[in-house]
């Protein structure tokens, strides 16, 4: 009875490390300024907090989207969320002006090892994403801006532990936006609404 319990144990045990050995885990250094990487984040529009043009503060946070495979995303401008498909990784990083950008280092962060712990092999795209509210989701209406940058692939990243890369050159600049709230889309949709009834009419 003692053996056959102990081969039970071990049996599970076996199959849960099985598993988790299955589910590899990637990494990957989550910063906008290195070696091979200079993507600035700046504002794209007024009432955000900056100048038009120029970095954005520590007012912002960095995230970070990423798709297994390679897939196309053009830059957005804050109006989208989490596109069908993607993920987003556990990780986040407020923007600085440290010692280690330099003096000119507004719209620039650099942050830690992004994991993606669903990453076996094989490319992986990435998107980086800029905001001023407590989550990407939530920052929208008067004074909150956000914006993602293009998606960019890496042909692979390294596993966990192993030293890890940068993002690149692939990894370029972008901007934030203004989002207004939903209830302002509504709005507007009545107002397009009223004015064709009013066209009609006449």
């Amino acid at each position: 009875m003692k053996r056959k319990l102990v081969a039970a144990i071990l049996g599970i045990a076996a199959s849960v490390s099985l598993v988790s050995s299955s589910h590899g885990q990637g990494s990957v250094t989550f910063e906008n300024y290195g070696f091979t990487t200079d993507a600035v984040t700046t504002y794209g529009a007024s009432g955000l907090g900056g100048t038009v043009g120029a970095g954005v503060n520590t007012a912002y946070t960095a995230g970070l989207w990423y798709f297994l495979g390679t897939t196309s995303l053009a830059a957005g401008n804050g109006q989208d969320t989490l596109p069908v498909g993607w993920e987003l990784a556990p990780i986040t990083q407020q923007f600085n002006v440290g010692a280690e950008a330099g003096p000119n280092g507004v719209g620039r962060f650099i942050g830690g090892n992004a994991v993606i712990a669903d990453y076996t092999t094989g490319p992986i795209t990435f998107s980086v994403t800029a905001y001023n509210g407590s989550t990407y989701a939530a920052s929208t209406g008067a004074g909150q801006g956000r914006g993602h940058s293009a998606g960019f692939t890496l042909p692979s990243i390294a596993a966990v532990g192993s030293p890890v890369g940068e993002f690149g050159p692939g990894l370029t600049s972008f901007a934030v936006f203004p989002v207004p709230e939903p209830s302002i889309f509504a709005l507007s949709g009545l107002g397009a609404a009223a004015l064709m009834l009013i066209r009609r009419k006449k």
